[in-house]
């Protein structure tokens, strides 16, 4: 039986040690000397050391043993041994030992005392709120999925390629070509013609930007040179269906329609220019009267729906504020001569 004779490991150590570093306010040497002899003497059983603990003058729960005993085992494992020349097992046993913490041990036995000593109503309770606990992680999994992939579908595909390349009224008319003769190819065609040849092209003819370029001094294939086409040989760009109608007074009103003889500007432009172009000057000072005077006079910062009666009226306004604007201007000016004259 002498395999079964083993002793537990505790510390050791002497008065010096003890004062230079084991030193603590709550425990004199004696109690100290005391709690280890009787850890010895236990083999090393808590409870049992707890049990047996009866120094005089001192009542200590098994909580503050343990952290006393823990907190003077690290200390003598960092004297006999650097933290930086540890190994990885003594490393662990330092951070085991430093980090007992006494208030969380007793939280623990706490609770798990408030387990032993529960009734069967209180199981079962805790049992029907840990399924209705479950019940609702499942469904907040199965939305979390469904919203992720409701946001896949609404996520639009990034194309891999511009539209730059059809910015031109003949690359659309190509593009549109090419895109019908497929389409003529297949069973069940799904685009329908136009009904102009000049868009539609003849059917088995090549797109428009397919096809060769032809010189306009050369000759054609039969030998016989080519003329410059007129404006009447020239198919209509647009069909006799497509045509605009006239329209009466009531439906241009309604439509937004002008008739106009001025000189319009090339590339696009909207009708809200024209009512937030004038509202900026040269100068943010400018800029700003402006605006205060629009404000002032009750003209919103943005109209929602630019007619052209709404724009007329608003540059009505904009040549009143000008003129204000100017006004002001000259009045300022004449001030500042009278009171340099004054002075």
């Amino acid at each position: 039986f002498a395999q079964y004779n083993v002793a537990v490991e505790a510390p050791e150590y002497d008065a010096d040690v003890y004062e230079k570093h084991l030193t603590s306010d709550g425990w004199t040497k004696d109690e100290t000397d005391y709690l280890v002899t009787l850890y010895r003497e236990c083999n090393g059983k808590w409870p049992v050391v707890a049990d047996h603990y009866e120094f005089p003058g001192s009542e200590r729960s098994m909580e503050d043993m343990k952290a006393r005993f823990y907190t003077i085992s690290a200390a003598l494992l960092t004297l006999a041994t650097p933290i930086s020349s540890m190994t990885a097992a003594d490393y662990g046993q330092y951070e085991t030992l430093s980090n007992f913490n006494p208030e969380q041990e007793t939280s623990r036995k706490r609770l798990a005392e408030g387990h032993l000593y529960r009734r069967g109503n209180e199981v079962d309770e805790e049992s029907v709120l840990l399924g209705e606990l479950q019940r609702i992680m499942l469904n907040q999994a199965t939305l979390d999925s469904q919203r992720e992939e409701l946001r896949r579908r609404l996520d639009h595909p990034t194309p891999n390629t511009n539209s730059y390349q059809y910015n031109t009224s003949q690359a659309l008319t190509g593009l549109w070509q090419q895109l019908l003769a497929q389409d003529r190819l297949k069973k069940n065609p799904r685009l329908r013609p136009t009904g102009n040849p000049a868009y539609d092209g003849t059917p088995g003819m090549a797109p428009m930007s397919a096809r060769p370029r032809e010189s306009i001094g050369g000759q054609s294939d039969a030998g016989i040179p080519s003329r410059r086409p007129t404006r009447d040989s020239l198919p209509s760009a647009t069909p006799q269906s497509a045509l605009p109608t006239d329209l009466s007074k009531a439906d241009m009103a309604r439509f937004g329609v002008v008739q106009t003889t001025d000189k319009l500007p090339s590339g696009i432009s909207f009708a809200s220019d024209k009512l937030s172009k004038p509202r900026t000057a040269k100068s943010t000072i400018q800029t700003e009267k402006i605006a205060a005077i629009l404000q002032s006079v009750g003209v919103p910062e943005l109209i929602p729906l630019p007619t052209p009666a709404v724009i007329e009226q608003f540059e009505t306004i904009m040549n009143k504020v000008q003129i204000v604007l100017d006004m002001r201007k000259i009045a300022e000016k004449e001030e500042q001569e009278l009171k340099v004259r004054q002075a």
